[in-house]
């Protein structure tokens, strides 16, 4: 493929995914904010069957098929109910109080998570994720290859003369803005793209199970590891419960797996020997691996594609006005 061919391509994957890359970087930009938190009471968190009934009582008809337990924030129960509508409730741990309760759109953090993942459409979002990851990863290695100049070329490359017109310049902030940003934009590709793949074909859906509260506790206390801090239940329409604990790790992704059967024999992961993908890459992916520093490095790489998307597109329209001409 000649540079001219390259070129047109270039520009026609990005014009196609340009809306997708504006909303996920300002999604993604929004999720490194500190969402705010609630007040809760002191004192030992009740048991989760608790938790579960005061849920139910706030949400008549609906059913928790999973609790997220935050450090030192309320827990979440996520419910729903016949018809696939979701809701979630919000309680105190330590009084079974509900603090709050609404669907998704209640909680704005909650809505760019569920865009940035699926585009609030499920499987069908979640692979056009994947494509947009697969496109951003093909704009940077072939704007790396039209823009080559060669090693001992490289800063006059990257240079941008003062006098240069306008319209020009525009261009030339793009085409550096690119090239620096490309390695970390290509990163955050890979393991956008690995992260969002499990999404594309989630797990067939199991036969119904019995109302879970009054069994949960019972599960609760065989799958509990001593010294280790619970981060979610998860219940499933087959009978399995499956408990994560803060695993003794400097990565805070990392999870241990407690799985409970229908037979209520305890199965254990630990981290630590079979560690999830997505505990691997999420660190990478939100820049929680450097601590404040990786965040603000991946604050800087979205506020570089929100950048690159709208000058790549001001640049298009103003060369096709001009062709026009």
């Amino acid at each position: 493929m000649n540079r001219k061919s390259l070129l047109i391509w270039h520009r026609r994957i990005a014009l196609a995914f340009a809306p997708l890359f504006l909303l996920q970087a300002l999604t993604g930009l929004f999720l490194l904010l500190p969402s705010p938190r609630m007040t809760i009471a002191p004192g030992p968190a009740l048991p989760p069957s608790a938790l579960v009934e005061s849920a139910m009582r706030a949400a008549p008809g609906f059913r928790a098929f999973r609790l997220d337990y935050p450090p030192d924030a309320p827990v979440v129960a996520r419910m729903s109910n016949a018809q696939g509508r979701r809701i979630f409730v919000t309680i105190d741990p330590a009084t079974a109080h509900v603090l709050d309760s609404g669907t998704l759109w209640h909680d704005p953090w909650r809505v760019a998570q569920e865009w940035h993942n699926s585009l609030f459409s499920g499987a069908f979002g979640s692979t056009l994720v994947a494509l947009e990851a697969t496109a951003l990863l093909a704009l940077g290695i072939s704007g790396i290859i039209f823009w080559w100049p060669g090693k001992t070329r490289l800063r006059q490359g990257l240079s941008i003369p003062a006098r240069a017109p306008k319209r020009l310049k525009l261009r030339l902030w793009h085409r550096s803005t690119g090239v620096i940003a490309s390695a970390l934009l290509g990163m955050m590709a890979i393991t956008g793209l690995l992260l969002v793949w499990p999404l594309i074909a989630p797990p067939a859906a199991a036969p119904a199970r019995a109302d879970p509260a009054p069994m949960l506790d019972a599960a609760y206390a065989r799958a509990a590891l001593p010294g280790q801090s619970l981060r979610d239940i998860r219940l499933a329409p087959s009978g399995h419960a499956t408990f994560h604990f803060a695993a003794h790790s400097r990565n805070h992704w990392d999870l241990d797996t407690v799985v409970l059967g229908p037979d209520g024999r305890p199965r254990i992961t630990r981290a630590a020997d079979a560690p999830a993908l997505w505990m691997r890459l999420l660190p990478l992916h939100t820049g929680d691996a450097l601590g404040i520093f990786g965040q603000i490095l991946i604050a800087l790489v979205g506020s570089a594609l929100l950048f690159l998307t709208i000058s790549g597109v001001i640049a298009w329209n103003r060369a096709r006005k001009g062709k026009s001409k």
